[in-house]
């Protein structure tokens, strides 16, 4: 480096002129191309923060909804086989819900830490059962499992959610994709013809 120096502080006035344009111009592409960079990233962030807002208000939205107090199955339209979960008792019903809620989740991204059963509920004279499920996943994919729930057949509600974010936050930037872990609350329709054995057993 040294001898490099001194051949450059012995060269003609034009060789040096030239090897400082050069080293000039080096430097402003260099600039110019980090601050391009750094744009394009920014540019990125902000259409990442962007997209999770949206699809954060749209989980928010559904979740936010009161529960269907007053649903009554018999009221509908839809034949009845359509409005109930499958199965011969209230167990089989309840391990029906489970499959359908552990598939649910698996389409759309999400894990199912653990699921259990809940107390039988009762809306307006009819009978529901119900699942609590821990999950995890990204924002999109909690966003998929809540509206494959609430728009699948026969129909479900939504009793309960709690999400929280799992990130670790660096100086109030996330380090990685948005993920979150939280507790559904699930419920569906019993066939009153199931409901009924099942209370006059001993």
């Amino acid at each position: 480096m040294t001898e490099l120096l001194i051949t450059l502080m012995n060269a003609p006035r034009y060789v040096q002129r030239s090897v400082a344009l050069g080293i000039l111009s080096l430097g402003i592409i260099i600039v110019g191309a980090t601050v391009l960079y750094l744009g394009a990233f920014l540019s990125a962030k902000v259409t990442h923060i962007a997209d999770m807002r949206a699809e954060l208000f749209r989980l928010n939205e559904i979740t936010a909804r009161k529960p269907l107090t007053d649903v009554n199955p018999s009221s509908g339209e839809p034949a009845a086989g359509t409005l109930f979960i499958e199965g011969e008792s209230l167990p089989a019903i309840q391990a029906k819900l489970q499959e359908r809620v552990n598939a649910i989740a698996r389409s759309s991204g999400a894990t199912i830490a653990s699921i259990s059963g809940t107390t039988e509920i009762e809306l307006s004279g009819a009978a529901y059962v119900g699942v609590r499920a821990d999950m995890e996943g990204s924002l999109k994919a909690f966003h998929e499992v809540v509206r494959q729930l609430e728009t699948s057949e026969p129909p479900l509600i939504i009793r309960q959610v709690a999400v929280r974010g799992t990130n670790r936050i660096l100086q109030g930037v996330l380090s990685e994709p948005l993920q979150l872990a939280g507790q559904i609350a699930v419920y569906g329709a019993v066939n009153p013809a199931v409901v009924l054995p099942e209370k006059g057993k001993p």
